[in-house]
């Protein structure tokens, strides 16, 4: 059983190799660790304007893209 198991279902951060955070709820994952995020939103950091929250929905997300 992969590590990543224990995260299905529960609210989850991913920082992307650009910079992005993005979070949501983990739905599942397969071998190449693709992860696969429902009701997704990204959180831009500003340090004019602070936390801004863009909703993106269902999102997948590459393995060699975390």
């Amino acid at each position: 059983m992969s590590e990543l198991q224990k995260y299905v279902d529960l609210t989850v951060e991913v920082i992307t190799s650009d910079g992005r955070v993005i979070v949501g709820t983990f739905k599942g994952f397969d071998q190449t660790t693709n992860v696969i995020l429902s009701s997704c939103h990204e959180r831009v950091f500003s340090e004019t304007e602070g936390v801004e929250t863009l909703p993106l929905g269902l999102y997948i997300i590459r393995g060699d893209n975390m």
